[in-house]
């Protein structure tokens, strides 16, 4: 079954209603997300918003109402009873949410993060880009990069990775559900006359905080995966002052399977979802003074 990646835009109803200051926080904080509400089944489902649109200096028109609004990476999955509903809803439609939840706390000490993210797991990171590049001054230049493994290049268009390492091998959805071809043979990625709206997103937080964010991209159908190099490139200290910088962290986030073949799965018990222990390629490279957390 085919699917298909939408952004939507929520803005609130009632006039002269106010969420920035609750919306602001939960920015600084880290990691968060908001309850859909499907009302003809009483189901939630809770997703990540995007980071707000930045503006250009002096750009006044519109300002307090994109301050207001919320976006969302939504990925059509035919069967998904949210998903499907969202995708069927008509432009001005009211619907119910509720938030903010913090997932993950980025802590104020923090200035590295290594970001692994599997399909639309790349809105928290696009989050965690924005938490944490914000506390940029003179004296704290912090530092995000971000692996980002998609099934189709159509989901990354325009993207072309940062790094120069070789990838070329069977891809982590290959690993766990078996390969769909008998090649092992590489493919390059096409070049692309337009740029998807995440690879947009991501190129406009480069702009504004040169140096400080760097991605590298991985398709499923170009043969390319996030191997073990592609962490040790940005984990291992490649100076006596990175080791001294400040707090690093490892956030992972994408389907259940990704994240187990990564950090290994996390666990329910006494009715809610924990970390569990570290598992995965991320323990198998024992790493050290990184903290790893599942999303």
């Amino acid at each position: 079954m085919s699917s298909t990646c939408s952004i939507f835009t929520l803005r609130p109803t009632k006039p002269g209603q106010k969420n920035s200051e609750v919306y602001e926080a939960a920015w600084r904080t880290g990691v968060w997300s908001v309850t859909f509400k499907q009302p003809q089944l009483q189901i939630g489902r809770d997703y990540t918003p995007l980071p707000p649109i930045q503006r250009a200096p002096g750009d006044a028109e519109g300002q307090s109402e994109e301050d207001e609004s919320l976006r969302f990476l939504i990925r059509m999955d035919p069967r998904g009873e949210m998903s499907r509903y969202l995708h069927g809803l008509s432009l001005g439609t009211k619907i119910e949410i509720r938030g903010p939840q913090i997932e993950c706390e980025i802590p104020s000490d923090v200035r590295d993060i290594l970001f692994i993210a599997g399909g639309t797991g790349i809105a928290p990171a696009l989050q965690s880009a924005y938490t944490l590049l914000s506390r940029t001054d003179d004296n704290n230049k912090p530092r995000i990069h971000i692996l980002w493994a998609s099934r189709r290049r159509e989901d990354c268009l325009g993207g072309l990775s940062d790094s120069k390492t070789d990838t070329s091998t069977a891809s982590w959805w290959s690993k766990l559900f078996g390969s769909r071809s008998s090649s092992s043979q590489s493919v390059t990625a096409p070049k692309a006359s337009v740029t998807g709206a995440i690879v947009k997103e991501l190129e406009a937080l480069k702009s504004q905080y040169p140096g400080q964010i760097t991605v590298d991209y991985f398709v499923d159908e170009e043969k390319t995966t996030i191997s073990k190099q592609s962490i040790l490139d940005f984990t291992n200290p490649t100076s006596p002052s990175d080791s001294t910088r400040g707090g690093k962290m490892i956030l992972v986030s994408g389907p259940e399977g990704f994240i187990s073949y990564m950090a290994g799965p996390k666990v329910w018990a006494q009715g809610m979802e924990l970390q569990g222990p570290l598992g995965g390629i991320i323990k198998e490279l024992d790493l050290k003074g990184w903290n790893v957390w599942k999303l």
